[in-house]
């Protein structure tokens, strides 16, 4: 084996701390407790024996009460015996009389009772309620009494003279209507657009197929005629086409 070669291999991974192992792993894994880095059949703490790892802290379990069936914790460093008799006697619902305490709200409808994670408030009772009984006629809602601070609020305060404010707002607008001129100066009609000078778009698209048709069938028949292929009636479309042809270059007068 060449020792520079295993020195290159060494630094790319770690060797499992294992004693009895001591593979290369490229992919070691590093254990959270003692942080020694392992292969993969000794990486867990029970696999390889790990000192720093204290079971009573990491892997408790919370027994049950036998009469209530509530978990009970346990602290870490403290008996469970202890802590399940301090339950019993203080805190078990069977043995003690007392109800059970529920640290989140509850739905106010009437027997409903349900555990409210995420409550829906009314606003005319304010009380919490469920999805269910959130509407007012579900939980036959009766609005909450008005306090008395906002009533004596509503009396002590100011009345307003509501027909003084009418007869400002009412000068105020005759006053507006005195500067502004109540002749305008109506506009002068224009006259209607006469039919005679709308006049139809010249070359629309079927003009242009249709004036395309003719060309192409008299450039055919005058290949035709070349060759002394035409009948009588074609003969006859040929000559009008061409007259017509030559009264259109009469027609165009150049400028």
């Amino acid at each position: 084996m060449d020792p520079a070669r295993d020195e290159q291999l060494l630094s790319v991974g770690k060797q499992c701390s294992h004693p009895s192992c001591l593979l290369v792993d490229f992919l070691p894994f590093k254990c959270q407790h003692c942080a020694e880095a392992f292969c993969q059949e000794h990486f867990l703490a029970k696999d390889h024996s790990c000192p720093s790892y204290d079971e009573t802290k990491h892997n408790r379990i919370a027994p049950h009460c036998p009469l209530c069936n509530e978990p009970v914790a346990i602290p870490p460093g403290q008996d469970p015996n202890i802590k399940m008799d301090t339950h019993l006697t203080q805190e078990c619902t069977v043995m003690t009389g007392r109800a059970k305490q529920k640290s989140k709200p509850v739905c106010q409808s009437g027997r409903c009772g349900k555990v409210l994670y995420s409550p829906i408030r009314c606003d005319k009772c304010h009380k919490q309620f469920c999805p269910s009984h959130r509407f007012p006629s579900d939980h036959r809602c009766s609005p909450a009494p008005v306090a008395q601070s906002s009533r004596l609020l509503n009396l002590s305060a100011p009345s307003i003279n509501t027909k003084a404010l009418n007869a400002k707002a009412s000068a105020a607008s005759d006053a507006l209507k005195k500067h502004i001129p109540t002749s305008l100066p109506k506009p002068s009609p224009q006259p209607p657009a006469s039919s005679s000078n709308s006049k139809p778009a010249l070359f629309s698209k079927t003009d242009r197929r249709a004036r395309a048709e003719r060309e192409s069938r008299k450039k055919a028949l005058q290949a035709r005629a070349k060759k002394g292929l035409l009948s009588e009636e074609e003969k006859a479309f040929l000559a009008a086409e061409e007259a017509a042809e030559a009264n259109k270059k009469d027609d165009c007068v150049v400028m």
